[in-house]
């Protein structure tokens, strides 16, 4: 599916952000991330870090599939 057009590309992220599936998991994950992150030991920053990144990944993906169905590119961020 390299060669795919931006019309399918488009068409996919549609059926696929539409699909209850898709949104139930995408949900979960995300929630399941950030429990993991508010009840992480105090003392362990590392596990607190990689739920949060997990949670950043997710919301960058969903992000990402609703930029592809707008057919634009994902904006950057602001620079700190």
């Amino acid at each position: 599916m390299k060669n795919m057009t931006p019309e399918h590309r488009e068409a996919h992220a549609r059926d696929m952000l539409a699909n209850p599936l898709f949104v139930l998991l995408s949900e979960k994950m995300e929630q399941d991330a950030i429990n993991r992150a508010v009840n992480a030991s105090l003392t362990d920053s590392l596990a607190q870090q990689a739920a949060l990144a997990e949670v950043r990944a997710v919301r960058t993906f969903r992000r990402n599939c609703e930029a592809m169905l707008r057919n634009t590119q994902e904006p950057k961020a602001a620079p700190a």
